[in-house]
C-alpha cells in the first residue's frame, strides 16, 4: 500500500493497521517526524524506516500479531520452546 493511494497519512495508517496480518511494515520518508508518527501508530510488530521488511537478524525477537502466527520467535524463544523440563 502506498500513502498516495489514501487521502492522508492517517488514512494510510488506519488502512494498513486494519489488515488481518501484522508482521512488519516499512515506511519510506525524508520526513523523520512523519516516519516516527507511522512507527508509533501502525498496529504491527515491527516497523522498518527507509528499509525493506526482509530485515531480521537471528538474535532479534520476531513476534507475531493478529492472524500472522503464534508466539514469538528468535534464538532465546526457540530454545525455550524446545526445552522440556525434567524432574529428577
Amino acid at each position: 500500500m502506498h500513502v498516495d493511494d489514501c487521502d492522508s497519512m492517517d488514512a494510510a495508517i488506519q488502512q494498513a493497521s486494519a489488515l488481518p496480518f501484522a508482521f512488519q511494515a516499512s515506511v519510506f520518508s525524508k520526513n523523520m517526524d512523519a516516519a516516527m508518527q507511522a512507527v508509533q501508530q501502525l498496529d504491527v510488530t515491527a516497523v522498518m524506516v527507509n528499509d525493506h521488511t526482509a530485515f531480521q537478524v537471528d538474535w532479534m525477537p520476531f513476534a507475531r500479531r493478529k492472524q500472522s502466527g503464534y508466539g514469538t520467535r528468535g534464538i532465546g524463544y526457540t530454545m525455550q520452546d524446545m526445552t522440556q523440563d525434567k524432574w529428577r
